[in-house]
């Protein structure tokens, strides 16, 4: 007998359940036996060795299980390089998903976008706003773990009714990137599907997994070149601002099974240091997690550092994000790994070797193949319970990548009202400081000699969320006075740590093990100071800007305002910056006739571009796309008086045209990202190329087709030899060989422009009788490092490639050669093109053996009569960064083709 109260609690429950609220539960009951599991879509389970789910695959089961949940939001947000959907899923509780626009505005209001939250949005925010998390993944496409992951762990979110599941529903918004690189998924795929199960199954892809930078993709979140980091910061800064943010990586085979948060020494001063706390916090709940699971393995403080913008969700730091990176060891993309286990004292353990590098996914070798075991086995607070070796499949990279993945989730549930009163503090902070503190702004001038360039580094900013203004009349600051037009960024904003560390200089400190050890090198590029490598220069203001002082905040549209002045039929424009060399190429491709003349001007020998035949329609698009002001004249007379300026010691000018040169672009069968930024730099600057492999640089005649050739950033063996091992598959093997020697010898004695980038600059030193030597080749690593900085310049502007570039400027330096001059044949006649200054070569980050440089060349000109070979120990065209030394290369291009005769269509 059922007692009475207990039934009129049922029949209660009955009447306070509306048919509404019961339909909806039957409803979601419905869908949620409608979505599949991964298993059931694909076919086999996710994990399962040798299987991979393609990106067109993944996008289809994620719009499945939206469309049969109502916990889930899919979005595509545009299209990658490749045009493939490039989307994100919000996820969370059925009524959160309903009302995401407010609570979408609640945390742009925590991050004081549109002015500080009253107190009674503020409160709001605190008690009811949710946390905001954003979890990317598979941004190096051989990384695929997470890809495969994210199948699964979608599922549980959308089908899962334990209390866990609700938590983090009712308390998280999860903005969920299933792939930072779309494009890079489906290569790796298709290229392990072609090969699995044969005798190249673990080929390493020959080519980057990326159209264009391959793993150089998440070095791009500042420069914004490329569409993937575009859409991400879109969606980061301009429409989410999410409080957390989780890139999920792979790392090296041979050590440790994931690295969590937080990093290693040395932090970075413009982060607050709450960033850093809750690093830990949300890091150490993730190993906790893992250690509870049983999990070996998990490690933190390790290899990877808090310094550097360049880890992805990294950027976050400074934008009062809490920016978190896992790092799961990889096995050989989908097929299993064994190594040997370690056998305690058997072993020279080492508390920092073993870790490796990342990206280890890819490589060669063979199913069979043992590694050895792991060298780092020693316990301790960082390292409890190390990896010993065995058996190691894509499956347990997805299995690490959910524990750790779900203990985020729930951490932030658990801690969502904490975390959004810290973080609002975090962005108090930064701007009552920039109210009060030094500096109170960074000024940017807008440079008479460069048009374009002070627009360019402040769209850069403006998609990363920082806010720009523009004074509208002239004013003075710290004792300088600043004309009207220049741009301004107030330190009052809550993006400002990231403006100053994206514009200062970089100094990296030392980090030592012990007082008497020597300083740890660092473990990746130490300086990314923007104007700098732009060419442009910037000031902070010390003191309070003015209170007289008027601006206008720059928008997109505000930064387009280039014109062309005057009614005559020659256009002419000062060759000065990058954006130049896109309007001589356009100008070239309609068909105009191009001279170009040089005049003293402000002390400066300055080139000059003169333009006839082409419409005044088609220059004033030019002008107004590119930012460039355009005079216009009846040409001879303005060129008869600049010629009158000129001294007798000055060079010819730069000759450019009558025709584009040709030019050629040596891609290797060996996976090169200076090859692919190369090839980004040129289409985007607008110089047509031809890709050139091994069998077409052997075949000869290549002076018949092109009048320069790029060999990209290379070790000299790779361009000779290539890759040969019994993985390789066949038409991937080998180099350009002796055959392609000759022919590159042959093209330049008949008249070609060689152009060497970095290492392979070593491949002419040896094998041309040309009068150079490197002189960085031979020294060790305690004698010189730089794993990425910014050095001084002194340029040569009477060069013909130093046309258009003032005498000093900045370059990206990467451990590349430096070149000294030597005796040769009065054939070959170098000249030094940039040189390092005698003192004070480093700008900004580390250097180790700076003295060593001093005085010697990075960038030398070997004339052969009639043909000529370039040779550059800088990175002229860094990951599209280095603005300012772009002309180097765009000269030597157009020098190439001062001879050519050769009609080209």
């Amino acid at each position: 007998m059922i007692p009475r109260r207990i039934l009129l609690l049922a029949l209660l429950s009955v009447v306070l359940v509306s048919p509404a609220m019961v339909g909806h539960f039957w409803k979601a009951r419905a869908a949620q036996k409608a979505i599949p599991t991964p298993e059931q879509f694909l076919g086999f389970k996710v994990g399962e060795d040798r299987k991979l789910a393609r990106w067109d695959k993944i996008v289809e089961y994620l719009r499945t299980v939206a469309d049969n949940s109502d916990r889930l939001h899919f979005r595509e947000l545009g299209k990658s390089t490749n045009n493939n959907p490039f989307i994100a899923l919000e996820i969370s509780a059925p009524d959160t998903i309903k009302n995401l626009d407010h609570y979408k505005q609640l945390e742009r209001k925590l991050y004081f976008q549109g002015g500080a939250p009253t107190e009674a949005e503020r409160e709001e925010i605190f008690k009811n706003g949710k946390a905001v998390v954003v979890i990317t993944c598979d941004i190096h496409a051989t990384e695929i773990g997470s890809s495969q992951m994210v199948l699964e762990l979608v599922h549980n979110l959308a089908t899962d009714n334990s209390p866990t599941t609700k938590k983090i529903l009712d308390n998280v918004i999860f903005v969920l990137v299933p792939s930072l690189n779309p494009d890079g998924q489906i290569m790796v795929t298709d290229w392990y599907n072609k090969n699995v199960g044969t005798e190249y199954e673990n080929s390493p892809l020959p080519y980057v997994y990326h159209p264009y930078v391959g793993h150089d993709n998440n070095r791009d979140m500042y420069m914004f070149t490329q569409k993937e980091s575009q859409l991400t910061a879109q969606l980061l800064w301009h429409d989410w601002f999410p409080s957390v943010w989780l890139d999920e990586h792979q790392q090296g085979s041979n050590g440790a099974r994931i690295f969590v948060m937080p990093a290693t020494d040395p932090i970075n001063p413009n982060v607050h240091p709450l960033i850093y706390r809750w690093n830990g916090i949300l890091g150490q709940s993730q190993a906790a997690a893992l250690e509870a699971a049983g999990k070996e393995g998990i490690i933190y403080n390790s290899t990877y550092t808090n310094f550097w913008e360049g880890a992805m969700a990294w950027s976050g730091w400074w934008h009062n994000e809490i920016g978190l990176l896992t790092e799961v060891a990889s096995a050989r993309i989908a097929s299993p790994i064994d190594q040997r286990r370690a056998v305690p004292g058997q072993n020279a353990p080492t508390a920092d070797d073993g870790q490796g590098r990342r990206g280890g996914g890819g490589g060669g070798g063979n199913a069979s193949d043992i590694l050895p075991p792991p060298t780092d086995i020693t316990p301790r607070t960082e390292y409890p319970r190390p990896w010993m070796g065995g058996h190691w499949t894509l499956r347990d990279i997805v299995d690490y990548e959910l524990i750790a993945t779900t203990a985020l989730l729930e951490t932030a549930a658990d801690q969502r009202e904490q975390l959004n009163r810290q973080i609002y503090e975090v962005n108090r902070v930064t701007i009552e400081n920039g109210k009060k503190a030094s500096p109170s702004a960074i000024v940017i001038p807008v440079d008479k000699h460069d048009q374009t360039g002070a627009g360019r580094l402040v769209d850069r900013l403006m998609v990363g969320g920082v806010e720009v203004y523009r004074a509208t009349s002239d004013f003075e600051a710290d004792g300088r006075k600043y004309a009207a037009g220049t741009f301004v960024i107030p330190m009052n904003q809550v993006f400002a740590r990231y403006a100053k560390d994206m514009l200062e200089k970089q100094v990296y400190p030392e980090v030592r093990r012990s007082p008497n050890s020597p300083p740890e090198p660092p473990y990746d590029v130490t300086a990314w100071s923007l104007g700098m490598q732009m060419g442009v220069n910037t000031a902070f203001v010390r003191n309070a800007l003015p209170d007289s002082l008027r601006m206008d905040k720059v928008t997109d549209e505000s930064l387009h305002s280039g014109s062309v002045i005057g009614n005559g039929k020659v256009f002419s424009l000062e060759y000065s910056g990058a954006e130049t060399a896109i309007a001589v190429n356009r100008f070239l491709k309609d068909g105009g006739a191009i001279n170009s003349s040089l005049s003293h001007k402000d002390g400066r020998l300055i080139t000059t571009i003169n333009v006839s035949g082409v419409s005044r329609d088609k220059v004033e698009s030019i002008a107004k796309d590119l930012n460039l002001t355009i005079q216009t004249s009846n040409g001879s007379d303005q060129q008869s008086k600049q010629s009158a300026k000129l001294q007798s010691t000055d060079a010819p000018p730069l000759e450019i045209g009558p025709k584009m040169p040709r030019i050629a672009m040596y891609q290797s069968w060996t996976a090169n990202m200076d090859e692919g930024w190369t090839r980004w730099l040129l289409e985007h600057y607008e110089f047509p190329y031809t890709t050139l492999h091994n069998a077409d640089v052997k075949a000869g005649k290549l002076h018949e087709k092109f009048d320069a050739i790029i060999l990209p950033d290379q070790q000299e063996r790779d361009i000779l030899f290539g890759q040969d091992g019994r993985t390789i598959r066949p038409e991937y093997r080998g180099g350009i060989s002796d055959d392609g020697l000759e022919a590159l010898r042959e093209f330049v004695q008949n008249g070609g422009t060689l152009i060497a980038m970095g290492a392979s600059s070593d491949l002419l030193i040896d094998k041309f009788p040309i009068p150079v030597k490197d002189l960085k080749r031979g020294l060790t690593r305690d004698q010189h490092f730089a794993p990425g900085t910014i050095v001084r310049l002194q340029i040569d502007d009477r060069s013909p490639l130093g046309a258009g570039m003032p005498t000093e400027t900045y370059g990206f330096y990467n451990n590349s050669p430096f070149f000294a001059l030597t005796e040769g044949f009065n054939s070959y006649r170098a000249s030094v093109v940039a040189r390092y200054p005698n003192t004070d070569i480093l700008a900004s980050g580390w250097l180790k053996g700076e003295d060593l440089m001093v005085g010697h060349a990075a960038v030398v000109l070997v004339e052969t009569n009639p043909g000529r070979i370039v040779l550059f120990g800088i990175r002229p065209q860094h990951r599209d960064q280095t603005r300012a030394t772009f002309p180097l290369l765009f000269n030597a291009l157009y020098l190439s083709a001062k001879d050519s005769h050769i009609e080209v269509r």
